[in-house]
């Protein structure tokens, strides 16, 4: 009589899980600590953000549930047990995110900034909308590899967000009005483009030895054949 496991949680997923876990308490305490009043009119935050805040609400608003929904998206065990879910959350996070950065456009503009932080803003937006838009293409197309590499992609760009503002707490220089602001917004953004495919490209870059020589195994008999089949045709 067969029996029926219960499916183990994999170390990588533990991994997601506490990696998720401890971006979103950073992403709370770093909001936190810079927004915590910006709800009084008076306080510094509420007036620097006074001339967009109504594009501001919706930017925040989407914005976020862009992340919290596409932290689920990772989710292995939740896009093979509910696929129907993953898809809507899917559609949710490319509407949000289609929506969430052209008005982050629009808050950098209508805030007195420098060029190059305006700049720095359109640009993660930017990249932002065309990395999820090419995950959008890729699924409807049919190709969930390159879909889910692709939104791997997307990601990074929202999480400029909380890495901003957390460099904002511990390092000081960073922090609006400083020599280091502007730095920080080009510095994230670079990183949000060329991090990911890093990660993505590790295992071919570096692979295992296991992997190595079976690949190398795989080479040499296909060197093998062809040796075989020139030697054939030369008889």
């Amino acid at each position: 009589m067969a029996t029926v496991t219960a499916p183990t949680v994999t170390s990588r997923s533990q991994a997601k899980l506490l990696f998720f876990l401890l971006f979103f308490a950073l992403t709370i305490f770093a909001v936190y600590d810079k927004n915590a009043r910006i709800l009084d009119p008076t306080s510094p935050i509420a007036q620097h953000f006074a001339p967009a805040k109504w594009y501001l609400l919706v930017h925040a608003f989407l914005g976020a549930i862009a992340m919290v929904v596409a932290a689920f998206q990772f989710s292995n065990r939740l896009r093979v047990r509910y696929l129907r879910v993953h898809r809507v959350l899917g559609y949710v996070y490319v509407t949000s995110v289609f929506i969430a950065a052209p008005f982050a456009v629009v808050v950098a503009m209508k805030i007195p900034k420098s060029f190059s932080v305006v700049a720095a803003n359109c640009m993660n937006s930017f990249g932002w909308a065309v990395t999820t838009a090419i995950a959008l293409y890729c699924v409807l197309s049919g190709n969930i590899v390159q879909h889910r590499r692709w939104m791997i992609r997307s990601y990074p760009f929202a999480m400029t967000f909380t890495a901003n503002r957390v460099l904002h707490v511990f390092v000081p220089m960073t922090r609006l009005d400083h020599p280091g602001f502007e730095a920080t917004l080009w510095l994230t953004s670079a990183l949000a483009a060329f991090l990911p495919s890093i990660f993505l490209d590790w295992p071919a870059i570096f692979p295992r030895p296991a992997a190595r020589a079976a690949k190398n195994t795989a080479y040499r008999e296909a060197a093998r054949k062809l040796q075989v089949a020139s030697s054939t045709m030369r008889k």
